[in-house]
């Protein structure tokens, strides 16, 4: 994660695949990663909080 709450674009998928590598209920299964994640939340919240 970044200092700003953000994840980078490769976030979700670098993330999967480390899951996938140790924990078989996830490893060769599909993935939505759109819908697992978004920064949406993010910015909403960074747009109400004054730096």
């Amino acid at each position: 994660m970044s200092p700003d709450g953000l994840m980078s674009e490769d976030g979700p998928s670098t993330s999967l695949k480390t899951l996938q590598a140790f924990d078989e209920t996830v490893k060769g299964k599909p993935v939505d990663l759109s819908k697992a994640w978004t920064n949406d939340f993010v910015k909403k919240t960074l747009a109400t909080v004054k730096a």
